[in-house]
């Protein structure tokens, strides 16, 4: 079967291709459901992914909103073996990006930013 191409997951998908060493990036609303994905993991397990970094994401704006600290607008997780990166699109939307651990952080950062340009864009 054949994935229908949309201009998220076009998205998506250029900014897995343009950071060596990144394993897919999901496209979701703040109740973790994923608007779109393109990963080199199965599809489940990236959309997985970004329900349970939306889980953290909710926490943390709970307790920024408690301290009046504002929306953290971008969060790095380093796990033993893999990197996330999660970036806010807007009040209603994020995106996570899943790399391998020895990937530089700041040069995905960089290519991560510029594609949520692009999704706040196409919205």
């Amino acid at each position: 079967m054949t994935e229908i191409s949309t201009p998220f997951s076009e998205i998506l998908r250029e900014v897995v291709g343009a950071v060596p060493g990144a394993l897919g990036a999901v496209f979701s609303d703040w109740d973790g459901e994923p608007v779109d994905q393109f990963a080199l993991l199965e599809p489940l397990d990236i959309q997985l992914l970004g329900a349970h970094v939306g889980l953290v994401l909710n926490d943390i704006k709970r307790a920024s909103d408690s301290l009046g600290a504002g929306v953290a607008g971008e969060i790095v997780i380093r796990a033993e073996r893999a990197q996330l990166i999660l970036h806010v699109v807007d009040a209603k939307y994020y995106v996570v990006l899943a790399l391998a651990r020895d990937v530089p952080t700041a040069w995905a950062s960089q290519k991560l930013r510029s594609a949520v340009a692009r999704l706040r864009a196409e919205m």
